[in-house]
């Protein structure tokens, strides 16, 4: 009975739900460890070759504004590591940020997690706000769900290693279509609460929290980094090269 059902249309039906309903368990019991990263590439992937025209059209306006096409900011990518991220050059708004797709492409964002964070800022936090850095920085910030115009940094940087921990299928898709209805609708990026117009460094100076000296320290110590990641990326290329 069961194998004449499933040469039916409708046993190809339930055939067919069953496989996707597997597919999906077992996606989502990986999601985090590895289905993740995978389904970041594709959509970038995809992504890419859609906006390619645009992409073009961007790097040709850049090189004519700046003499170059692409322009690249450090910031504290996964691991605390520092990370080079891609943006058109002599564009300030519209397609500025899209060649973000190509860092998702190679691995350093993704589309779903936490804010870029710059090395100034990486270097006051604590200990325990390092855990933000379990996950890759993203394009889309997952505060969308639970920040307002009231979130700290210390409230952000919590929910951020909440999220960390965590990193679900469904949740990152809920984000994704929450940001779109927030984008369509024109409410702007105010759950990202303090976070969205000032550094942490500011933030904390502001408060008293903090001392200029403090904040030019940290600023140098991001410098003295950035340093010696550029002399061991200089010594690999001699190397290999």
């Amino acid at each position: 009975m069961l194998e004449e059902f499933l040469k039916t249309p409708a046993g190809h039906a339930v055939f067919g739900i069953v496989i996707a309903v597997a597919a999906i368990v077992i996606i989502e019991l990986n999601y985090r460890l590895f289905f993740k990263y995978v389904l970041d590439f594709v959509f970038a992937l995809i992504a890419t070759v859609i906006c390619s025209p645009v992409l073009l059209v961007g790097a040709i306006i850049s090189h004519k504004r700046a003499g170059y096409a692409l322009e690249e900011t450090p910031y504290l990518g996964a691991k605390g590591k520092i990370i080079y991220i891609k943006s058109f050059a002599g564009i300030n708004k519209g397609i500025k940020n899209l060649p973000r797709l190509l860092d998702i492409l190679g691995g350093k964002l993704s589309f779903v997690g936490v804010s870029l964070l710059s090395l100034s800022d990486g270097a006051l936090l604590d200990d325990a706000q390092l855990e933000r850095f379990m996950t890759r920085p993203a394009i889309v910030n997952h505060l969308v769900l639970h920040g307002d115009e009231n979130t700290t940094y210390e409230e952000a940087f919590a929910l951020d290693a909440r999220y960390c921990k965590k990193r679900e299928l469904f949740t990152d898709i809920f984000i994704i279509v929450k940001r779109i209805v927030l984008a369509i609708r024109g409410d702007g990026k105010s759950f990202l609460g303090e976070t969205a117009g000032q550094s942490y460094g500011e933030v904390l100076l502001k408060r008293g929290t903090i001392t200029e000296n403090d904040l030019t320290n940290a600023r140098k110590n991001a410098e003295e980094a950035l340093k010696k990641e550029e002399q061991r990326s200089e010594f690999k290329n001699r190397k290999y090269n």
